[in-house]
């Protein structure tokens, strides 16, 4: 028999027995017959240099910190990028031989071994920074205590624990103390300062990664090499298969994530997908990372999963076109790493699809394409049986005044019928000052809604007056002299603007950012032609624009007109400046994703492309020119319908060299 499992076998064996013994006074076999097994597992470490952590020739005692000290990681430990699409996974592998393994779903720890002794265990954190839990890995249930092995050695895997013992130990709380799934029931266990308290979890490791090793080891180049060499040092590792570039191996993923999920079921490993990486280490560390993860692995997420929580509430909160958006509140929940407390719920029909009915009913929270919050299901409740219902305010939360139900294209909406509601007001303001319209640093909604109800506050341009309120600003809670002196600054420097800002912070309906450029750029920048000509203009003629936005921007011009006029005063409007590049991006439209190395943000790049005559659209369509992203392998969205259209994909120095050339 293999040395190290009949090692495994004799530490599991042993802590039976003697469990058996201390805590129900049965023995199971005769102290002769323990004593050979024990002496048998000794012999056999002292042969292989490896102790498990539940060793009972090494029991550890268990140790109590005051708090959990905080360590820099030797290197990155980055989130992978994510798909949910197996052909995705088919491309990735392109003519490259391929890991596929489970996707543990725990806490990652990192492993730390100095010939071959553990002298400390790390949790990921935020991947740059984690926390030093080495007390509780010590009595993990199979983490080797020592191995054999001479020099500096790093192991990262997943803690975790099985279904079985899940179920077992939340079967043991109270109700109000129990976990919702083996994630956050690890996590807790983890991270306490108590290593008695992680003892008794049955905590267990597994092995996925071996980033750090003496050149001996790293020499070979493979994760599957890397895997069976710490295997056999006494790891769990990771369920996996490895297959090379052929098509028939490729064709056969779907049947590799089925066994791969059959196999995790089996041993009680809960699992939230699979991650695809390339078995050549070298070839795979060559393709650098993004800033958020690297580029030689890709996971692939099973589902959404579905959270349950318990629903507190639904507040509706008001827009700047004055729609109230109901909002569900409920229990904090935490969601691939985040804690989420908020959904919205869009508006009246979906709410009424989802049966949300009452307080405390319990719902399904959910990412949708792992980022935005949302809800899946309300359980079904007997009406009759409601305490506290759930009900669409007649009532405006905001000015008290009637709120209407009306007919929007398709759906309902609830809207607040009194024109002068500051809750509107609130909602425009803050649209007019935010970065992409008129820009003024300092006027959050907080700040604003301070000044609405002081009455400074009644249309855009009183912003430009609050100098007015200078020493009683001074006066107010919370607004130091130099806080403000700033803010009154911003405002000023905020009177030079362009037509476009200018325009999207009317807030016109339909008419959003790119619309406003496009009307600016129709018109030169030039606000005294807009001005003029404004309202005759059938504005059908520019790109993109239909009858609905024509329609919705004349009325507004003739129901406004003075208004404009009036704001319009305050403002220096700025000509855009000739580029120094000779490049002509005239009837090219660009589409941006992904980070920026070169300029220092999109809005930069956004206003290059478009003072060279180009266009940016927020959405890869059958009309764009250039994708541009730094990382033109990814298997994003964009990257996929870009490819399948035929669209070019160039990175951000391409671009440089495209308009510089």
């Amino acid at each position: 028999m293999d040395k190290v499992k009949r090692i495994k076998e004799l530490t599991q064996k042993l802590n039976q027995y003697r469990d058996s013994y201390y805590n129900n006074s049965v023995s199971e076999i005769s102290d002769h017959e323990y004593d050979n097994l024990f002496d048998e597992l000794k012999r056999l470490e002292e042969e292989t240099n490896i102790v498990m952590t539940n060793s009972p020739t090494h029991t550890v005692g268990y140790e109590v910190k005051s708090k959990l000290e905080k360590i820099k990681h030797s290197h990155p430990m980055l989130s992978l990028d994510k798909t949910k699409s197996v052909d995705d996974l088919k491309k990735f592998a392109g003519d490259k031989d391929c890991m596929l393994m489970c996707k543990m779903d725990g806490l990652t720890v990192l492993l730390t071994y100095e010939n071959g002794e553990l002298i400390q265990a790390e949790t990921r954190g935020n991947g740059e920074e984690g926390e030093i839990i080495t007390h509780n890995a010590r009595v993990f249930e199979n983490i080797p205590l020592y191995i054999d092995y001479i020099g500096h050695l790093e192991i990262e895997g997943e803690a975790i624990i099985t279904y079985n013992d899940f179920v077992r130990i939340n079967s043991k709380l109270p109700e109000n103390d129990k976990y919702k799934n083996p994630r956050n029931l690890v996590s807790g266990s983890v991270r306490q300062l108590d290593s008695n308290i992680a003892a008794q979890r049955h905590i267990k490791f597994i092995a996925w990664k071996v980033p750090n090793i003496e050149d001996k080891i790293k020499s070979d180049n493979s994760i599957l090499f890397r895997l069976n060499y710490i295997r056999d040092l006494g790891f769990d590792i990771v369920p996996f298969y490895s297959y090379t570039n052929c098509s028939s191996d490729k064709e056969n993923i779907n049947n590799m994530i089925i066994l791969l999920q059959d196999r995790a079921k089996k041993l009680g490993y809960p699992i939230d997908g699979l991650v695809v990486a390339y078995d050549d280490i070298s070839y795979g560390e060559s393709l650098g990372t993004t800033g958020h993860h690297p580029k030689h692995s890709l996971a692939y997420k099973f589902y959404d999963d579905i959270y349950p929580a318990r629903l507190l509430d639904v507040e509706f909160t008001m827009g700047k076109t004055g729609v109230l958006t109901p909002t569900a509140v409920f229990e904090p929940v935490e969601i691939d790493g985040t804690i989420v407390e908020r959904a919205s719920l869009h508006n009246i029909p979906i709410m009424k699809s989802l049966g949300i009915v009452s307080k405390y009913q319990e719902i399904g929270v959910y990412k949708a394409n792992m980022i935005i919050p949302q809800i899946e299901y309300a359980e079904k409740i007997d009406l009759a049986s409601v305490k506290e219902s759930i009900c669409i305010p007649g009532v405006c939360p905001v000015c008290g005044w009637n709120t209407e139900r009306l007919k929007d294209n398709d759906t309902e909406i609830l809207v607040c019928t009194n024109p002068n509601c500051k809750g509107k007001l609130l909602g425009k303001l803050s649209h007019f000052v935010s970065k992409n319209a008129i820009n003024i640093d300092g006027l959050s909604e907080q700040t604003l809604q301070k000044f609405i109800d002081l009455g400074w506050l009644n249309t855009f341009r009183d912003i430009y007056y609050l100098s007015d309120h200078k020493e009683e600003m001074y006066k107010l809670d919370g607004f130091g002299k130099k806080s403000i002196d700033k803010l009154l600054e911003s405002i000023k420097k905020s009177r030079n603007t362009t037509l476009d800002r200018f325009i999207y912070g009317l807030c016109i309906p339909l008419i959003g950012r790119t619309a406003s450029k496009e009307i600016a750029k129709f018109f030169n920048y030039d606000y005294e032609k807009f001005r003029t000509d404004g309202i005759v203009t059938h504005y059908s003629q520019i790109d993109g624009f239909g009858d609905n936005m024509n329609q919705s921007l004349h009325d507004y011009l003739r129901e406004n007109h003075m208004k404009i006029s009036t704001l319009a005063d305050e403002f220096i409007f700025e000509t855009k400046s000739e580029s120094s590049n000779n490049a002509d991006l005239s009837n090219k439209t660009f589409v941006i994703t992904g980070s920026l190395n070169h300029y220092k943000n999109r809005d930069e790049l956004v206003n290059i492309i478009e003072q060279l005559g180009g266009k940016v659209s927020g959405s890869v369509s059958s009309k764009t020119n250039y994708l541009i992203n730094n990382d033109v392998t990814s298997t994003s969205g964009k990257n996929k319908k870009a490819k399948d259209l035929g669209i070019p994909i160039i990175s951000e120095n391409q671009f440089v060299q495209m308009i510089t050339s």
